[in-house]
């Protein structure tokens, strides 16, 4: 579809344009306008893609016109028409960036290739501005990926002087979607901008790996908790396999993106402790607005789900709550602020083997002997450090669950690996796995598998004469536009270009 806009003061002209228009393979949307300054108002309103206009004409002549409209719309293609066999015209239309000049009366046959020609140009402009379009998504990808896993400031400023930051910078909230299933390596190419229309919202969408994708939002002022349960019913009602959600709290700038990603990660572990849930958020910021009874349950449920996947980190910040919350008030009593933090110590020793090394009695004892808050505070704090203490002996026999898992992958890294299966394999619950695995190496478990798949695939790249679609296999991606496009945003080449020695295709990033 090609847009016209015919101008001529003469309506007889303009039917006889259209009339040739109509006579031309493809199809036309045609607009008209007697006179420039009609012609620049619908210019300046539609999307117009070939101008056709007489030089004479009342208000605003061709000439001016076709001045006015380069200015624009720089890439608007301008075809001037004239009964003046005056060369100084034609001299003048080439200042303004016209291209195609015709004589009147116009002869049909040269219209004809008049038209082709600026169709070409057209069409060679809209295929530019998708190879650009394209590179630059690639860019982002490419960039963004290692940035948020990294969090290297060169990063940062490699991808400021090839990209437009600015973009980033607009985001303010983001959504990690996990499948239960390698979904992604096999999702239709067109699932973001389905999710576009489904959500009616703009977003950038990040691939991570075969399981984990990540959605980006601008807006400010939204309830994200909410566009995470429709995106979730979306997905649910749309594709097979189960899906879980994490949504991050807002943010400002893109240099908070590493440190986003980390907590959306650890977010997500709560679909380990809570089965039944779908859609995780930071609720922190609902305690202070919870109903007092009601936040001392909830943050005792934090509590008993950080021993229990040996997170010391989140306990110390859900028992801080605790702290602030009892350290200065005076409207609880002692009785009460005890039985609180009793529960703290109970939940501790509710581990088995930390319990083996300390009596719940005594220490339940001693914090009901203590005389004030700064006195249970300390008991409790103890115990709580007896409780880091063992898990850092224990973390150490952890490794070689970790080591066993690592040696597997090394071996099956072509097979279809999931958590669920790993965690088998060294009989631990998948979500302790997870913890200790993240902790050990520095990388949740699917993009540990992404990783080592993608070293895999460099070497066999370079070191054998397979086809990338035998290497793809090989390495386990199902799909092989699928491996493609993750080996070129995880190297900044194709499997092609970087087996050539070249690197990247034309202007494609080197790996960082």
């Amino acid at each position: 579809m090609y847009r016209v806009l015919v101008v001529d003061d003469e309506k007889i002209e303009r039917e006889g344009i259209k009339f040739l228009l109509s006579r031309e393979e493809g199809e036309f949307e045609i607009s008209e306008a007697s006179n420039g300054r009609q012609a620049l108002e619908i210019l300046r309103n539609e999307e117009i893609d070939i101008l056709l206009t007489d030089i004479k004409m009342p208000h605003m002549d061709g000439l001016e016109l076709a001045k006015k409209a380069k200015e624009e719309k720089e890439e608007l293609q301008i075809v001037i028409f004239s009964g003046y066999n005056d060369f100084s015209f034609a001299q003048e239309a080439i200042r303004y960036g016209v291209k195609e000049y015709v004589l009147k009366p116009v002869d049909p046959d040269i219209f004809s290739e008049t038209l082709e020609k600026v169709r070409s140009e057209i069409d060679k402009n809209k295929n530019r501005k998708i190879r650009d379009q394209k590179e630059q998504d690639f860019l982002q990808q490419y960039f963004l990926q290692n940035y948020i896993y990294t969090g290297k400031k060169e990063i940062l400023e490699k991808a400021g002087e090839m990209i437009n930051l600015d973009t980033w910078n607009q985001w303010h909230c983001a959504i990690l979607v996990e499948s239960s299933q390698n979904f992604f390596d096999t999702a239709d190419e067109n699932l973001a901008e389905d999710m576009r229309k489904e959500l009616r919202r703009i977003f950038f969408y990040l691939n991570l790996n075969a399981r984990q994708s990540l959605f980006l939002f601008n807006d400010v002022y939204c309830d994200y908790l909410l566009v995470a349960n429709q995106l979730y019913t979306v997905m649910k009602r749309q594709y097979p396999g189960s899906f879980h959600l994490a949504v991050s709290r807002k943010f400002e700038g893109c240099e908070a993106l590493p440190e986003i990603m980390t907590e959306l990660e650890q977010q997500m572990e709560e679909r380990f402790y809570h089965p039944e849930n779908h859609v995780f958020s930071n609720e922190e910021e609902e305690y202070s607005h919870a109903d007092k009874a009601v936040q001392d349950s909830q943050l005792m449920q934090r509590i008993s789900e950080d021993i229990s996947r040996k997170d010391i980190q989140q306990l110390k910040v859900h028992f801080q709550c605790l702290t602030d919350k009892y350290k200065s008030s005076t409207q609880f009593s002692a009785m009460y602020i005890k039985f609180v933090f009793s529960n703290v110590i109970q939940a501790l020793f509710e581990e088995t083997q930390f319990s083996e090394e300390r009596r719940l009695d005594r220490e339940i004892d001693r914090l009901y002997n203590c005389s004030d808050i700064s006195q249970i505070l300390q008991v409790t704090e103890e115990n709580i450090r007896e409780y880091e203490n063992f898990l850092e002996r224990s973390m150490s026999e952890s490794r070689n669950e970790v080591a066993a898992v690592k040696n597997y992958i090394y071996q099956h890294y072509g097979e279809d690996l999931s958590l669920e299966m790993l965690a088998e394999k060294v009989y631990l619950s998948s979500g302790y796995l997870s913890f200790i695995f993240k902790k050990e190496t520095g990388m949740n478990l699917n993009r540990f598998i992404r990783v080592f798949r993608m070293e895999k695939a460099k070497e066999l790249l370079c070191s054998t004469n397979m086809k990338v679609a035998q290497v793809s296999e090989k390495v386990g991606f199902s799909n092989v536009s699928y491996f493609c496009r993750s080996f070129r945003e995880y190297y900044g080449s194709s499997p092609e270009s970087y087996r050539k020695g070249t690197g990247d295709d034309e202007e494609n990033p080197k790996e960082i």
